[in-house]
């Protein structure tokens, strides 16, 4: 496991490494899990392997990314969160509180502790002023995180020019 950067009352916020790969490759083929997430497909090994690369250099580029998340009382892997700029695209200026949890873990609240976590460190440690989330319209229990975390619904957005998902805000 690696630099552990945040720690929840349950939870470890590990930087993601290459020997993630694996952990993440059981996560994002999972149709359960991936079926709200961009185009809801199932992703590939290359398509895993892009995006982990994809924050492992937003980490090492901006201090932040997708992280690896780790129960602290069984060490197993849960999914992955964080803080990125808007679909991993640092031309975007928004950054985006995500995450992405094995089912096994739905409905414990781990969702809106990474979140709530995620939004109190984006505005203490990185200075944001402006933290913003997305999810597909039907994706209820995303939107509830959303709202106990103090969001406000914003209204639609293009999420990669792709795929309409409802977006929420919270300021500083």
């Amino acid at each position: 496991m690696g630099n552990i950067i945040l720690e929840t009352e349950r939870l470890k916020v590990v930087v993601p490494t290459v020997d993630s790969f694996s952990d993440w490759q059981r996560l994002l083929s999972d149709p359960d899990v991936i079926k709200y997430i961009g185009d809801g497909n199932p992703k590939d090994n290359e398509a895993v392997k892009e995006i982990l690369l994809k924050s492992i250099k937003h980490y090492e580029d901006f201090g932040f990314c997708l992280f690896d998340i780790y129960e602290k009382d069984s060490n197993e892997f849960v999914g992955e969160s964080g803080l990125i700029y808007l679909a991993l695209d640092k031309r975007n200026e928004d950054i985006e509180v995500g995450y992405t949890l094995h089912n096994k873990y739905w409905g414990k609240g781990y969702a809106t502790e990474l979140a709530d976590a995620f939004i109190k460190w984006g505005f203490n440690k990185l200075n944001l002023n402006k933290i913003v989330a997305c999810c597909i319209p039907d994706n209820t229990p995303s939107s509830n995180v959303m709202k106990k975390c103090g969001m406000n619904y914003k209204g639609k957005y293009l999420y990669n020019n792709k795929h309409e998902c409802d977006i929420y805000h919270i300021h500083k």
